[in-house]
């Protein structure tokens, strides 16, 4: 390729050569209607990490979008020149720090470029409207951005070194944006691989039980601003919408979240989609509620659990890296490697370190079973040895258990408000897919929120917790022709405080599992009203929706009030054939 530089100021060519380290090359690519790239000032120096053998960069290319706002990508080429497919993958995070090892920060998502390439791909990672180098306002998943991605997919099939096939991957906000920009259903998009990609920013994000998450979105968003800002003024880029205003005014759910989630998009995707998740995270509970509902040719994988290091599997993992690839090559090449013989599902299950192949989700043999709450003659469940889970109902009345609250001193010092836990279990017991517990329970406050978490614990006492979910009490409404065993669908939108000492019952979607209690093992669940972790110790608004102080809550667990879990048991069945590699080898920690 050449590139030219003499229609540039030299005021321009300062600012650019300074945007990329010395081995690098710039390119300002624009489309007929443009005369210019945008003046950029960059406070500080962009630092990039050095291209591996191989690896051809077009940094900062300009795309003119329909509104002629021009988005800022980075281009990653083989050397060897030729047409190739595309892999698009976009969100607001620094597209310059992509490159560099992803455990330096969580927004370091796009996918594993070298690999890509080396394999026969183009990397495309844009940066969005109103973020980094590109122009425009950034505003929070709007139709804008949705359009953006359709014009960048129609973009990247028309150039010179892509043979008109264009997929999507990324983590997180990267495979977000994968669920809305196939709903535009853009021409070239061929398919696509959303990797921890929650489809309900209500639900999943903002107020997930109905609930403000400060303590994630607060973070995430002051933090996305940040980057929107980076690395310092552009010409024609805005600063941001003033988003955490509006997800604090409106804190029901309704046409500002339906916008911009994914699953209101789901029944117009209509190319193949390998969704990826890991269970018990934050994604998994959107993409899971959301994969059935999938019309077009779909696979799913869930993985094993990082916990916050799920971007670290994702460009980490080699054998990972290489079934990814193996579906690319099979929609982007027409290579035909069998990837479509395989099972629809592949599940790991860490209870067993095993891997096993499954044909639909939720699994068709699921035994849905109730595990029922229970007193435990020894004392309440307000401390050791707490309460009990028990497969039988309570045939007559028992206690119920009973909390103050606000209950932060022992949130805070990580003990259980009150806790039950079944007996030793005399044989494994195999739990895959969603699951809810349903608690019958009252209050004495305005309002309240029940928070619930769920483990594995071990003989020596040690629990593992894997799922957790909460509900606004004031939000309990379920809607029972959205919903279906394990998930309750709550509309969100027709507050109701609970009278003071009535009894409710609370149905609470969990995020699903796919984990083999041992025999041996106990399953634990432990409930509370406050949860620093996801909402930090600085939640006024709640704590004056919970007054008068103190409060009292109350759960119930009589044959009126029978509080228990659902949960999806999966009886044992043939194996329909061994998991083969790569997939067999993918393992966390990496190896």
């Amino acid at each position: 390729m050449n590139f030219r530089f003499d229609w540039l100021s030299p005021r321009i060519v300062l600012i650019l050569v300074a945007l990329v380290i010395p081995m690098s090359v710039v390119t300002i690519a624009h489309s007929q209607e443009d005369s210019a790239a945008p003046k950029v000032s960059p406070i500080y120096p962009i630092v990039r990490a050095p291209l591996p053998k191989g690896v051809k960069l077009d940094a900062n290319v300009y795309v003119t979008m329909r509104d002629y706002i021009k988005i800022a990508v980075d281009i990653y080429r083989p050397e060897k020149e030729g047409r190739y497919p595309a892999i698009l993958s976009m969100s607001p995070y620094i597209k310059e720090l992509q490159q560099w090892p992803p455990i330096l920060t969580h927004s370091i998502e796009a996918g594993n470029t070298p690999f890509l390439v080396s394999k026969g791909y183009v990397h495309v990672i844009a940066q969005i409207r109103g973020t980094g180098l590109s122009q425009g306002q950034y505003n929070y998943y709007s139709i804008k951005e949705h359009q953006d991605g359709y014009d960048l997919v129609e973009w990247i099939a028309q150039q010179p070194w892509c043979n008109g096939n264009v997929g999507m991957l990324g983590d997180s906000y990267f495979g977000m944006t994968q669920w809305l920009v196939a709903g535009q259903r853009p021409p070239h998009l061929k398919c696509i691989a959303p990797y921890e990609a929650k489809t309900d920013i209500y639900r999943d994000t903002a107020y997930e039980g109905g609930h403000y998450g400060g303590s994630f979105f607060s973070q995430w968003a002051l933090d996305t601003i940040y980057q929107a800002f980076w690395p310092g003024p552009v010409e024609g880029k805005l600063p941001p919408a003033n988003f955490i205003v509006d997800i604090l005014s409106n804190p029901f759910d309704g046409p500002y979240y339906w916008e911009r989630s994914g699953w209101t998009k789901i029944d117009k995707i209509e190319i193949p989609v390998l969704a990826m998740t890991t269970p018990g995270s934050s994604h998994s509970q959107g993409m899971l509620r959301s994969y059935p509902k999938i019309k077009a040719t779909k696979k799913l994988l869930v993985l094993p659990n990082p916990g916050f290091y799920a971007h670290v599997l994702l460009i980490g993992s080699r054998p990972l890296n290489e079934y990814i690839v193996k579906w690319f090559d099979y929609w982007l090449k027409g290579v035909n490697n069998g990837i479509m013989d395989e099972p629809q599902v592949t599940i790991f299950d860490p209870g067993t370190n095993e891997w096993r192949y499954e044909n639909e989700y939720p699994l068709a043999r699921t035994k849905w079973t109730k595990f029922f709450l229970r007193s435990n003659p020894a004392g309440p469940a307000t401390k050791p040895p707490y309460g009990l889970i028990s497969r039988e109902g309570p045939s007559e009345n028992e206690n119920p258990d009973t909390y103050m609250t606000p209950d932060e001193r022992e949130v805070m010092s990580r003990q259980p408000v009150i806790a039950y836990s079944t007996p030793p279990l005399t044989e494994d017991l195999r739990v895959w897919g969603p699951l809810s517990t349903v608690l019958h329970g009252s209050t004495t406050t305005r309002d309240t929120t029940w928070f619930v978490h769920l483990g594995d614990q071990g003989p020596d006492g040690k629990i593992k917790f894997l799922s957790w979910s909460n509900l606004k009490a004031s939000l309990r409404e379920v809607d029972e022709s959205k919903s279906a065993p394990g998930n309750p669908f709550h509309p969100f939108r027709n507050p109701s405080p609970p009278d003071p000492n009535k009894i409710y019952k609370f149905e609470i979607g969990m995020k699903p599992i796919f984990h083999t209690f041992k025999a041996g093992h106990r399953i634990w669940v432990q409930i509370q009203s406050d949860d620093a972790e996801y909402q930090t110790r600085l939640h006024t608004v709640y704590n004056a929706e919970m007054l008068p102080f103190p409060g009292k809550n109350t759960v119930y667990h009589d044959s009126v009030n029978p509080s228990h879990l659902l949960l999806p048991i999966i009886p044992d069945a043939p194996m329909i054939k061994p998991v083969e590699p790569p997939v067999s080898q993918i393992r966390w920690p990496l190896e």
